[in-house]
């Protein structure tokens, strides 16, 4: 159930920032590697100023469940949730909000992020102080955009139900606050671009060096196998042409393999794949059993009488290295098309690590070379690949945004890419891969996004100084200016208080107000002296008003209104004093046939003389004499005596009744009667006037009805028995 304090405008209004937050939090600006700015959350510190923290945190759940969606982490909902709640809180105690997102990020955001990024988070430890940077600075600014969106869109300035400062903000704080705003937005997004542009540049540059490299690696292996391929195909001439002798085989063997020190062996075979000569001799013991027949290489070139390349293995008997094989047949002088044996030379491939060597001394970029098979033909040391196992790697496609292409090797199955790679494929098929691990580029936009975060602080502390001075130049004389303008002596009006240093439309403004303030001070008597006057024409009009609304017109007594009133303050008097209190309605009798006989003139003078006469008999300052209404009156005694109270009223009726009326227009003469019903009673009797007329008016009901010039009497005693 929604409490009855909540204000159901603001409601929807975090409401509905709420959802315009989740569907800008859906596409969050990327930057580098993982890091990924948020704006949605601009609306959140929007209701956070206005409406204050619960309905921030509101909106900050509706806006962080975009990001739910996209991230699957529910740690969105802990910091931005208590980011709104704080930023809310420091709102109603009139701090700003860029001063209060500041304080959070530092001292609560920060270490409670890298904290919580520890236990829950699937990063590196060397990635998580990247990640936790670039939130502060998310923060700084969307909630810079926030503070401007308030300012430039008069309905959110203006907006109705917003909290409402507690104390007046002076011209100097808003100043600062708004230039100290400016500054910080312009410096965060100058600082943003350039470390983009120079992380697009370092990317670049890393790409075409990658590029270039592995092309002229690749270009290097081309030469290396397909000069040595080149080399046995020369040679297989060679011995086409040349004496089978063996003993001048082996020789020409041992110089080819001199000249060509990239084969680790070589051999040579008849047509019955015995081998006849081998280099170096120190690995051959020839024997009549030593044969290759199960060899592809005698296999393939011998029967298909041409060069063979061999896929990578592993050498067996004459070493444990990664070999290829390249065989080539040579043949008979006197008949080109009969093969008598093969040339094969073992290469080693060994080559690449004199230039894996040159990368170990300049930097950390590594090589690996596989075959058209896909089996590691040789690996940098620093990979800890197995030579001829399967190059097992995933294509990194995870939430790193980069111009560079990711390879996970160790691995495959991590969502934080461990190298940079370029590759090409050679003409033999073979694939070379440049890796290089991705973490220190990683390290130097962190150290980017550190450097610049502590320089958005220095200039955010730099730009509140210095706006601060700027807006004192400001406010300071106007202040000056209010400060003498605020005294009303002409002679402390005349003093100078600008120096020459005072801006001119101050100045203006200064010379203006003199001139003005001059000009009322000479008014100034005049308007005394005529509200003097006013006032005690006021004073007296007044007196005559409340005349009008408390009398009679005609009898110049009290009127029904003021007795009722009167009534309440006359019974605590009584009550205080433990008096008796009386009450008594007086109608004059027949008064109707006075009006028909003599006229309402003389019915006129009738009531007035009655009104004297009440006033002649009831003349006590606490007596309540007043008109009741018609021809009747009410009699409001205080402090009465139970045993005379009704012998002074008869002495009022029988005055009454012995006094002649003389009608103004005819001059005839009459007289006439009263009857009174009356009440007395202590003043606890009842609180309620009504209660009271009521008593009296049933009297003066009873006293018509017996005969009419009478008094009729009812005392109510202390315990309420009527007598």
């Amino acid at each position: 159930m929604i409490n009855k304090l909540t204000n159901y405008k603001n409601l929807f209004f975090a409401t509905f920032l709420g959802m315009l937050g989740l569907i800008i939090n859906l596409y969050p600006l990327p930057f580098f590697a993982n890091v990924q700015f948020v704006l949605g959350n601009t609306f959140t510190v929007i209701v956070a100023i206005l409406c204050g923290p619960w309905y921030a945190l509101l909106t900050s759940i509706l806006a962080s469940s975009g990001l739910m969606m996209i991230w699957e982490s529910y740690h969105v909902y802990l910091f931005f949730g208590l980011e709104a709640i704080f930023i809310g809180f420091c709102r109603r105690r009139d701090i700003y909000a860029l001063y209060s997102s500041v304080m959070f990020w530092l001292f609560i955001g920060m270490p409670l992020f890298y904290f919580v990024g520890n236990i829950l988070f699937n990063l590196p430890a060397d990635h998580l102080p990247f990640v936790t940077i670039k939130q502060a600075i998310n923060s700084l600014i969307y909630t810079s955009i926030a503070s401007l969106l308030i300012l430039m869109i008069p309905k959110l300035w203006l907006f109705e139900t917003k909290i409402k400062d507690k104390k007046r903000r002076t011209l100097s704080k808003q100043m600062t606050y708004f230039i100290t705003l400016m500054i910080t937005l312009t410096s965060l997004f100058s600082t943003l671009y350039f470390n983009y542009t120079s992380l697009i540049t370092q990317q670049n540059l890393i790409k075409q060096n990658q590029n270039e490299t592995v092309f002229h690696l690749s270009n290097s292996g081309d030469q290396y196998v397909n000069h040595h391929i080149k080399a046995i195909e020369n040679a297989a001439q060679t011995f086409s042409l040349s004496d089978p002798n063996k003993q001048k085989q082996q020789h020409a063997l041992n110089s080819l393999h001199q000249n060509y020190p990239g084969f680790i062996t070589m051999l040579l075979t008849d047509n019955n794949s015995k081998v006849i000569a081998g280099s170096p001799l120190t690995k051959f013991q020839l024997t009549d059993d030593m044969k290759v027949n199960d060899r592809d290489y005698f296999i393939e070139a011998f029967y298909n009488q041409k060069v063979f390349i061999s896929s990578v293995f592993l050498g067996r008997g004459f070493g444990n290295d990664a070999i290829i094989a390249i065989s080539a047949p040579y043949f008979n002088s006197n008949n080109p098309m009969e093969p008598q044996g093969i040339i094969e030379g073992s290469l080693n491939l060994q080559h690449f690590t004199t230039i894996d060597y040159d990368f170990k001394q300049t930097n950390t970029q590594s090589i690996v070379l596989t075959d058209e098979k896909g089996s590691i033909i040789y690996a940098s040391d620093r990979l800890n690949l197995e030579v001829m196992s399967p190059f097992d790697y995933s294509i990194h496609a995870g939430a790193y945004k980069t111009k560079l292409n990711l390879l996970n090797i160790h691995d495959t199955d991590s969502l934080i890419p461990e190298f940079i790679y370029a590759s090409h494929k050679m003409n033999n098929g073979w694939i070379i891969y440049l890796v290089e691990p991705f973490l220190p580029l990683l390290k130097l936009a962190e150290k980017q996004m550190f450097t610049s975060f502590v320089l958005l602080l220095f200039a955010l502390l730099l730009s509140f100084f210095i706006s601060h001075k700027i807006s004192k130049l400001l406010t300071v004389p106007l202040e000056m200016v209010a400060n003498q303008f605020g005294q009303f002596s002409e002679k402390q009006i005349s003093t100078q208080v600008l120096d020459e240093n005072s801006p001119k439309e101050v100045y203006s403004l200064y010379n203006r107000l003199l001139k003005s303030k001059q000009q009322l001070i000479a008014h100034q008597l005049e308007l005394e002296e005529t509200v003097a006057i006013r006032t005690h024409e006021l004073e007296s009009a007044n007196k005559k008003l409340k005349a009008l609304v408390d009398k009679d017109p005609l009898t110049q007594l009290y009127n029904r209104r003021y007795a009722e009133q009167k009534f309440a303050e006359i019974r605590d008097y009584c009550k205080r004093s433990e008096q008796a209190l009386t009450v008594a309605i007086l109608d004059l009798d027949f008064f109707k046939q006075v009006n028909d006989t003599y006229g309402h003139l003389a019915g006129d003078e009738c009531l007035r003389q009655v009104a004297d006469l009440l006033r002649q008999f009831y003349k006590r300052d606490v007596d309540v004499v007043a008109r009741y209404g018609g021809e009747e009156f009410i009699l409001i005694l205080p402090l009465s005596n139970a045993l005379s109270i009704e012998q002074h009223l008869n002495q009022f009726r029988l005055a009454l009744a012995q006094m002649t009326i003389v009608a103004p227009k005819t001059k005839k003469e009459f007289s006439l009667t009263t009857s009174i019903g009356a009440i007395t009673a202590n003043a606890d009797f009842n609180k309620d006037i009504d209660h009271w007329i009521k008593v009296a008016d049933d009297n003066l009901y009873q006293a018509k009805a017996q005969g009419r010039n009478q008094v009729r009497l009812t005392i109510i005693n202390s315990d309420l028995s009527a007598e």
